[in-house]
């Protein structure tokens, strides 16, 4: 009888310690988790920052390279010049916005397509054509590109 309660106590012990040792598994997984989760919201949101100002100069900066001329005005905005058509590249609010216009229509920066956000864009125009085009991320860093217009570009 001595044998059979030792081996229920054995038992019982065996199945605490395995429960215990699943409990504690189980914990860990779940702090990995939260810290990884974490760590990923981070990333991200520091990705989405950086991505959408160094897109928005690259996309600025390629659509300067494919027009036929561009006008940079006082407040930044550029109006480019393609065959058939013009586009005007502006920022209000920290979004970029991109509107299409038919030859003949006079440009006016308003009521476009939202295609990134920028904070803090800028462009401006040097000499024999050479056009600054800049934004700065989340984390405040400033992505700047130059782009040469065939025209020479003109304000």
């Amino acid at each position: 009888m001595n044998r059979l309660g030792s081996k229920q106590l054995t038992e019982t012990i065996s199945s605490a310690g395995s429960m215990v040792l699943f409990l504690i598994f189980t914990v860990s997984c779940l702090i990995i988790i939260s810290v990884a989760a974490s760590a990923y919201g981070r990333i991200s949101e520091n990705y989405d920052d950086t991505f959408n100002s160094a897109a928005a100069v690259r996309y600025v900066t390629n659509k300067l390279r494919s027009c036929e001329s561009a006008e940079v005005l006082q407040n930044g905005d550029i109006i480019l010049y393609f065959s058939g058509y013009k586009t005007i590249i502006y920022e209000r609010g920290g979004i970029l916005y991109e509107r299409l216009f038919p030859d003949a229509a006079e440009v006016t920066a308003e009521g476009g397509e939202a295609v990134f956000h920028a904070e803090n864009y800028s462009a401006e125009l040097y000499g024999n054509g050479l056009i600054s085009v800049s934004a700065s991320g989340g984390g405040g860093d400033l992505f700047t590109a130059y782009c040469r217009v065939p025209d020479g570009g003109h304000t």
